[in-house]
């Protein structure tokens, strides 16, 4: 079943709101939707940029973070050229809004560079540190999303741990599938309340889809004792690889293509479960009138 409203492993028992630590750093992950893969080459940062677009074509304040830390390409699968990322602002070459790149559709996009002083600023950010300039800007935002590398670095787990949920992007190839399985043990030790769901990408038909799904979450289910919701399917289309050579969103290039409608479909689901969740009294608080 595709988790569309999928919960997370909080604790719900009467007491806990009491946590006000909990609450706190569960809201900071409630606005940010992290995508992660197990390998690199099966679309996750192509999905991460239309996907942000998409959202913010809802009317959704959108900030896209290029986390991957790595291998950094979202402002080019945009076409644009950013004067400054996170790590100028880090080591004081730059105030903060010069770091964010106004891209299409009034989306922003923030990234970050492998420096050590950047990754420690996007660590602070995404954990709410008082006083930081992007945790400020993530509060601001209606949704967060976070482009983390692919495989199972040190970086990418620790990064993840700020997320709810961490899209897992997957294709139907066996070595997908078992790079997929490894960072989901992988992110699962590190933060066992990590609430994880699969997007499979380039698939040929449904059918394919669930297979590869059914797959994965044999495998979680019997080797991590948890099962692996699935948030999506999205098709094989030859409009996305198009979009990507003219470094131009695929939602732009080809808003008409079955790949950008999905996508759009997908980025409402996660706008509207982020207005649900704002809209939802803290625990322990009954509804008052109008509510």
């Amino acid at each position: 079943m595709i988790a569309h409203q999928a919960q997370g492993l909080r604790d719900r028992r009467p007491g806990a709101s009491a946590d006000r630590g909990a609450t706190s750093a569960a809201e900071a992950r409630g606005r940010i939707l992290g995508i992660a893969s197990g390998k690199g080459g099966v679309g996750k940062s192509a999905l991460a940029v239309n996907l942000a677009l998409a959202a913010a074509a809802t009317g959704a304040s959108t900030l896209l973070i290029d986390g991957d830390l790595g291998l950094a390409n979202a402002d080019l699968l945009m076409g644009l050229v950013p004067g400054f990322d996170l790590g100028d602002f880090a080591e004081g070459r730059c105030a903060f809004e010069a770091a964010i790149v106004a891209g299409p559709g009034r989306l922003e996009l923030l990234v970050v560079g492998g420096r050590a002083a950047a990754v420690a600023a996007l660590e602070r950010g995404l954990r709410g540190a008082p006083g930081e300039a992007l945790g400020a800007r993530i509060d601001a935002r209606s949704l967060t999303v976070l482009d983390l590398g692919a495989g199972i670095g040190a970086g990418v787990i620790e990064l993840a741990r700020h997320c709810e949920p961490v899209w897992l992007v997957a294709t139907p190839e066996p070595t997908s599938l078992a790079d997929a399985y490894t960072t989901a043990k992988q992110l699962w030790e590190r933060e066992p309340a990590l609430q994880l769901e699969l997007v499979v990408n380039r698939a040929t038909d449904r059918a394919t889809g669930e297979r590869t799904h059914r797959a994965l979450d044999r495998l979680t289910r019997r080797f991590l004792d948890r099962p692996l919701p699935l948030r999506a399917i999205l098709p094989d289309d030859p409009a996305m690889g198009q979009a990507v050579a003219r470094q131009t969103p695929v939602l732009l290039d080809a808003p008409n293509a079955p790949i950008a409608r999905r996508i759009r479909l997908l980025a409402e689901s996660i706008v509207e479960e982020r207005r649900a969740r704002r809209a939802r009294p803290p625990a322990g608080i009954a509804p008052g009138p109008g509510l």
